[in-house]
């Protein structure tokens, strides 16, 4: 008989669990799983009538991992579109607002314009703190900032804060208070676009993987003693003791947070500060279960704006285009989630039925029957994902990722630091953990997209707002904007934008804002940070280098700023010698556009490595450090401080 390459307790039988003892058992491993609940699957469940409860859907279907799991399995599965925020797409989404009618598209476009501008603002905020290293606060400290100083109109507000509770709160399942402002998804990776499902609920998934397994429920780990090197790792449960080589922790970071498993020796210090500074959030569902399907069966989502945002779900899912059954499912996040856990059956058939009467009018039959989660209060849970708290940082979830010698391992979507809070991120890292225990680098690949979240959101909304523009400026206005950019000229006699065709070229041109000045007038201030993009659309400017250089005049087409988003850049002194005309773009999206359009990008990195190489052919090595040491900033800014080159 074999003997077994050695022994391994897994503690927890979620995705993340069984995908690693899976492997594991494949390799010749004797592995035994500990489940405290008496199912499997963890924050997978999918009820009787065919309700995930608890994990929904594939996010970001192309590329995904689990897309190529579930084929190789042969579950059957659909594609519903959208994305993990924006759930089927917002799109094809019917909004409903306060007078209960499907809103036409330009008042919904409008809301998404509003929910946009915010954003823009709350990123370029959060790029600059990051850069500057400034302290962290909440999200909710700089979005109520944010909308303070754009005096919004109630009904504006209300579609501001409807955007994001769709993101946040139902998204990332915590409350913006809760949420780090620098860091909430910061280097989250995604997969390609739209979400699918599987018409056999998400519990086929783990019943296939839980094949072979030998698995012992209702197993609740109290105490994990691993302090020993010349004895086993010794894990203690309310049914018996467990001795292995190695140990596989999979629980929720909300048990690791409640402290629920002691260890011996504790955790190190840093998992512990990890542990502690990683915010663990909510996401729960209102099921409402009919005799027949009595809304339109084309749609899957339907948007909810009837009441305040704050206290009612942004959408509710049909399960009719999904899954054929006629079940309507309210997603609610946060503390709003948390609190509807507290509420009576009555208080939560009153608030779910005032939802769908909203949409569908008052005379919708009742349900025949109404559940609910409560993952929050699920002490094998205490919540349902991680997310980034304030003063934490993706690499909190890093550090929770780090064994502990050879004989403590983590696994979960809390320790991957490419996507957290997704089924993907907890099956790659059970693939992650069985590799480094097995030291076989065959059983996980690291995922080979390199698409950010906060990248792709941007881009949206870039391509958004250059539409808006576009639909508002006159055929002749937009013509002389691309012109002027068309003839451009940067600062190192470069003409930037030759490589974009018509269309592209157009849409940046959109983008601009017209700003105007007088003789005298005042466009930069010496040491400001540099923010924007300038190009001269009509008059003269003077740029004074401070005695550097000799004080040169700009006039139309000249492209200033371009560079500076590479570098922390300053600004010099610039004023309007005449009456003044000026495209500006901001930095942070003046960057979007170049992640949308590369090739401008190259260019300007082609431009500055000749200049530089043109320079060393001029001077020596140290004359050449030496000046730039001298000038530091003070040869670039937001009106360049490179004009004279």
């Amino acid at each position: 008989m074999t003997q077994p390459r050695g022994s391994i307790v897994v503690v927890g039988a979620g995705i993340a669990g069984l995908a690693a003892a899976q492997a594991l058992r494949k390799l010749g491993y004797a592995v035994t799983v500990l489940e405290a609940r008496d199912r499997i699957g963890g924050r997978i469940w999918t009820d009787a009538d065919g309700v995930d409860l608890g994990a929904h859907w594939i996010h970001g279907t192309e590329g995904n991992p689990l897309t190529e799991l579930v084929e190789r399995l042969e579950l059957p599965y659909g594609y519903v579109g959208g994305d993990s925020s924006y759930t089927g797409g917002f799109d094809s989404l019917t909004l409903f607002g306060p007078d209960r009618v499907a809103a036409p598209a330009t008042m919904k476009n409008r809301t998404l314009e509003l929910a946009d501008a915010v954003l823009h603002e709350l990123e370029l905020r959060a790029e600059l703190a990051r850069r500057h290293g400034d302290p962290d606060v909440s999200l909710a400290a700089v979005l109520d900032e944010i909308l303070a100083a754009g005096g919004y109109g109630p009904a504006d507000e209300q579609a501001i804060r409807y955007h994001l509770n769709v993101i946040l709160r139902e998204d990332v399942a915590e409350d913006p208070g809760l949420l780090s402002f620098k860091y909430w998804e910061d280097g989250y990776r995604v997969y390609g676009y739209g979400d699918s499902v599987l018409h056999g609920g998400y519990q086929a998934l783990v019943r296939a993987l839980a094949a072979d397994l030998d698995i012992e429920t209702c197993s609740a780990v109290s105490d994990i003693a691993y302090g020993d090197a010349n004895n086993p790792v010794r894990v203690t449960t309310l049914k018996g003791i467990y001795d292995a080589d190695k140990v596989l922790v999979t629980v929720p970071l909300g048990v690791l947070k409640a402290g629920d498993i002691g260890f011996e020796p504790p955790l190190p210090e840093l998992k512990r500060r990890a542990v502690e500074r990683l915010g663990f959030g909510t996401l729960n569902k209102i099921a409402l279960h009919y005799d027949a399907r009595f809304w339109p069966a084309e749609r899957y989502v339907f948007g909810y704006m009837c009441r305040e945002t704050d206290r009612y779900p942004t959408v509710v899912i049909s399960m009719w285009k999904s899954h054929g059954k006629p079940i309507l499912v309210l997603l609610l996040g946060a503390s709003l989630g948390r609190e509807m856990e507290s509420w009576s059956d009555t208080e939560v058939h009153d608030y779910a039925t005032t939802v769908v009467s909203d949409i569908f009018g008052t005379n919708v039959p009742e349900p025949h029957k109404i559940s609910r989660t409560r993952w929050s209060a699920d002490p094998y849970a205490r919540g349902s994902y991680a997310c980034i708290g304030v003063d934490a940082s993706p690499r909190d979830l890093d550090t929770l990722a780090e064994p502990i010698g050879d004989r403590v391992y983590f696994a979960g979507e809390a320790t991957n630091s490419y996507h957290w809070g997704c089924v993907h991120s907890a099956y790659e890292s059970g693939l992650r953990e069985a590799a480094r225990i097995a030291d076989d680098p065959a059983l996980h690949t690291p995922p080979a997209t390199e698409t950010s979240r906060r990248q792709r959101r941007d881009i949206d909304r870039m391509k958004r707002f250059a539409r808006m523009r576009m639909s508002h400026y006159s055929f002749q206005s937009l013509r002389d904007r691309t012109a002027c950019l068309s003839e451009g000229v940067d600062p190192f006699g470069v003409r930037l934008f030759a490589p974009l065709v018509d269309a592209d070229l157009e849409t940046l041109a959109s983008m601009f804002d017209e700003i105007t000045y007088t003789p005298g007038d005042l466009i930069c201030r010496e040491e400001d940070p540099a923010h924007g993009v300038y190009v001269i659309a009509d008059g003269e400017v003077e740029v004074d280098f401070g005695g550097v250089y000799e004080p040169a005049v700009m006039s139309r087409g000249a492209v200033l700023g371009s560079h500076d988003i590479f570098y922390d850049a300053r600004t010099t002194t610039v004023t309007a010698k005449s009456q003044v005309r000026l495209y500006f773009l901001d930095h942070y999206r003046y960057k979007t556009f170049l992640y949308a359009f590369p090739d401008v990008m190259m260019t300007m990195l082609a431009d500055l490595v000749s200049r530089w190489e043109q320079l060393e052919d001029v001077l020596d090595a140290a004359t050449l450090t030496g000046a730039l040491r001298l000038l530091g900033n003070r040869d670039s800014g937001s009106l360049s401080r490179g004009n004279d080159v």
